[in-house]
């Protein structure tokens, strides 16, 4: 099963890494196998178990 791993630029994702990191940052773009955001730069997508989009818990109410 592959990733769902595009979005609107800007938008502010969540990502977990294979070993249970979580990253929180904006989309910059995708492309060639590797998830680009502004707070931590290339992530390739066979580092990733999951992303989605991040909304904070105030969101949440």
């Amino acid at each position: 099963m592959t990733l769902h791993t595009s979005t609107y630029k800007g938008k502010r994702i969540l990502i977990i890494l294979n070993d249970g990191t979580k990253l929180i940052g904006k989309f910059k773009d995708k492309k060639s196998g590797a998830v680009y955001t502004e707070e931590h730069g290339r992530i390739p997508t066979s580092m990733m178990k999951a992303m989605t989009i991040y909304k904070s818990p105030q969101e949440r109410v």
